[in-house]
């Protein structure tokens, strides 16, 4: 099954902004009205994922792993069945009826004085599956990785019928302006970059993306958009970067015994270079890249 890296960045994407958690955001003020996400980095969010195969099988089940002497007890607090609707449009109706529901995956939430802090999601496509383990309160790229592998672990071992096509590293970097009209791309980027889109020094909005495959010590697929826009009167941009190895089918209990931590390590490299490329010396500092 060859699932194409815009297929799996979109359905990242999808998983990351519907599941977006209300956190408080610790923020630090930098050359004047320039923040960050976090007073450590600038990163809101932050998933692993593998696509396998065949699709998720039984979902509701998984409850079973927060129960007492199970993988994710303590860990994770609650659990919530994922349902897909069918809907039918009564023409002239403010009302919509119910043809048909099914299961469509699960997700589990970690809880952090109250607030939903991490996330596992199990999501059920027609042809493949999605595991997912994003986090929202990033404490660094050791402790991530370790949780997240050591979760999907336990999400392997129970049902060990899967096989793994493809696994990536999402990160969502963002960075605010507290009012529109401070906003200057120059406080913020390195306008040499080849990376960045041309004009990006006189555009107040900015939509750009691109998609490659990237030949160098590995090769992988690299998703990489910029977004500059306008919420509550303040500026937000917005850096997201998918990176995505496609593999060769291997048992999803197999992988997480192989060199999985190597290929994760280099693709979290790789972010960081891709921003400390585009973002200007001052900001690389702030965010301890």
């Amino acid at each position: 099954l060859l699932i194409f890296p815009q297929i799996l960045a979109a359905k990242c994407n999808l998983i990351l902004f519907f599941y977006t958690f209300a956190y408080i955001i610790k923020k630090m003020a930098v050359r004047g009205t320039l923040h960050t996400a976090h007073s450590e980095h600038a990163i809101k969010e932050a998933v692993i994922s593998f696509t396998v195969s065949p699709q998720i099988v039984n979902p509701t089940k998984y409850i079973d792993l927060i129960n007492e002497g199970q993988p994710l007890y303590g860990k994770y607090h609650k659990f919530e069945p994922l349902k897909l609707r069918e809907l039918k449009v009564e023409t002239g109706l403010d009302t919509n009826t119910i043809v048909s529901e099914r299961d469509a995956g699960f997700k589990f939430i970690a809880f952090n004085e109250g607030k939903a802090c991490s996330v596992i999601q199990g999501l059920s496509q027609p042809r493949f599956g999605i595991f997912t383990f994003n986090t929202i309160n990033y404490k660094g790229w050791k402790s991530f990785k370790e949780d997240s592998l050591g979760a999907a672990e336990g999400i392997a071992k129970f049902q060990d019928i899967y096989t793994v096509n493809a696994f990536s590293l999402t990160y969502i970097d963002e960075f605010y302006f507290d009012n529109e009209r401070d906003y200057k791309p120059n406080d913020l980027f390195n306008l040499e970059s080849r990376n960045l889109p041309k004009g990006i020094e006189d555009s107040d909005f900015v939509d750009f993306n691109f998609n490659l495959k990237r030949h160098q010590e590995y090769d992988y697929f690299e998703n990489f958009s910029i977004r500059v826009f306008n919420e509550c009167s303040k500026k937000t941009i917005r850096i997201t970067n998918n990176l995505t190895f496609e593999i060769s089918p291997i048992l999803f209990t197999e992988i997480l015994k192989s060199d999985i931590e190597k290929y994760l390590d280099y693709i979290h490299k790789q972010n960081k270079n891709t921003l400390k490329d585009i973002l200007n010396e001052n900001v690389v500092e702030l965010i301890k890249l």
